[in-house]
């Protein structure tokens, strides 16, 4: 299978459709997906770990199965890469430091689910050290280029994961997101994600939380990256549900859509807030999205009254994800770590508990609308230093900031525990970067913003551009 005709093929959606007529099989599109990993796509430096063999054997016998006519998973044989931080069986594991790095045992829960459906896993993306930054660049694999820009990021810390699936180097990963790590990449990189409720995809078997941990974060989800809105939704699908001991007696049952048109669907928008700007080139390109299911029938309106933002609820953010974080620590990180996250311990319960009122205000909002579409980012990728590393501060709306603030919309939009589904809104007029939006749902309605992202992309209001390189 030539390069040329992989770029056909836009989509696993595609795939899905040429490997049932029989166009192409599993193993031809895997080692396609190889020649690109190992050939023009070694450029962005995405992959930190490749399983050629394995991926390989997998694709045949997915081809085996299917000549025999015997039952297949609903992703089977779209190739796939995952994120450097999460388990995959025999693969190498790290949170982009050479201490920590390990061979992983099992499965996580997701890669597990992944594999069950039918995909096969090509290799490891690279993240930035304790999956902290915003540009993914360690001292073990160098720093992950942006498709649409080699001097820029492609996010983090799933940026190695969002520069793979829009380089074409695999059809979806993993993002794991707790302050933007899913959605940031997404919107720099131009493609399509799914930040779901807490709770609805299981997070365990990811580091930097303890090996062989059994709990489930508090307040960060892990969820698709693709190159369509119909992929996101359909490989959400097979990662949603319970996992580990709760298994055993629950279920997950998420409600269907609110809606199946864009006619009729209630939008509340959401752009401004006194301690997270956006820079106007964003603000631009969502009120132009805005503006286009307007068009197509939607009932838009500015969204009056937020149920979070503001200094209190941002201060709330980072305990909660400083709580969080702490968890993977040992020994020597925690002594080397400063006042916030010592504090953070003795007061997690009762912000966790400010973190589920916030999620009671969020209900009120949707009674009366059923999606808020709002930034995911501030502005659009950043430039590494000429060292390659991450700037200390960047330029948003005319101001100097610290780039670790460029993902407080995610934050914000986080504190409810609500899903959010990424909708790339095409290069922005200024810079000719990728501008992303993303799409709040109702708490465990995560089936309502994917639809939207879905009615959206169909209309033609939506959808991923290749890069450049």
């Amino acid at each position: 299978m030539t390069s040329t005709a992989l770029d056909s093929l836009v989509d696993g959606t595609a795939m899905l459709a040429a490997l049932a007529a029989g166009d192409v099989s599993a193993e031809e599109l895997t080692r396609a997906h190889l020649d690109r990993i190992a050939g023009p796509g070694a450029a962005v430096n995405a992959l930190v770990a490749v399983d050629a063999d394995g991926a390989v054997a997998a694709a045949r016998a997915l081809d085996a199965d299917r000549a025999a006519g015997r039952p297949l998973g609903p992703l089977a044989g779209l190739p796939i890469t995952v994120k450097d931080s999460v388990d995959a069986l025999g693969l190498p594991s790290s949170h982009g430091r050479a201490l920590d790095r390990r061979v992983a045992t099992a499965d996580a829960p997701a890669v597990r689910r992944l594999r069950e459906a039918g995909c096969v896993v090509l290799g490891k993306t690279n993240v930035p050290v304790w999956l902290a930054s915003m540009h993914s660049e360690n001292e073990l694999f160098g720093a992950t280029l942006n498709p649409w820009d080699p001097t820029r990021s492609s996010g983090g810390s799933s940026g190695g994961s969002s520069a793979a699936v829009a380089a074409g180097l695999g059809v979806a990963d993993l993002g794991s997101d707790l302050s933007g790590s899913l959605r940031v990449p997404a919107a720099w990189c131009g493609l399509f994600g799914h930040r779901p409720s807490n709770g609805a995809v299981s997070k365990l078997g990811n580091l930097p939380w303890p090996d062989g941990g059994l709990l489930e974060p508090m307040v960060s989800a892990i969820g698709p990256f693709a190159r369509s809105a119909a992929d996101t939704a359909a490989f959400s699908e097979v990662l949603f549900g319970a996992e580990g001991i709760e298994a055993v007696g629950w279920q997950l049952r998420l409600p269907p859509p609110r809606v199946t048109s864009l006619t009729g669907l209630r939008v509340g928008v959401w752009l401004t807030d006194p301690v997270a700007p956006v820079d106007p080139e964003v603000a631009t390109a969502i009120r132009g999205f805005a503006d286009a299911l307007a068009g197509a029938g939607a009932h838009v309106a500015e969204l009056a009254d937020p149920p979070v933002g503001g200094a209190d609820d941002l201060a709330l953010y980072l305990r909660l994800q400083s709580a969080e974080i702490v968890h993977g620590f040992d020994a020597d990180d925690l002594a080397a770590a400063d006042d916030r996250y010592h504090q953070s311990v003795w007061a997690a319960l009762r912000d966790l508990e400010a973190q589920r009122a916030a999620t009671a205000r969020w209900a009120e909002v949707f009674t009366g609308v059923d999606v808020v579409l709002c930034p995911a980012v501030s502005r659009v990728a950043t430039t590494y230093t000429s060292a390659m590393t991450a700037p200390e501060t960047v330029v948003v709306d005319g101001r100097e900031v610290p780039i670790d603030s460029v993902c407080d919309w995610a934050r914000l939009s986080s504190l409810g525990r609500l899903p959010a589904t990424v909708v790339p809104l095409g290069p922005g007029r200024v810079s000719g970067l990728p501008v992303g939006a993303q799409l709040l749902g109702p708490y465990l309605e995560d089936r309502t913003p994917l639809a939207v992202a879905c009615l959206a992309e169909q209309a033609g209001l939506v959808a991923f551009t290749r890069p450049p390189i």
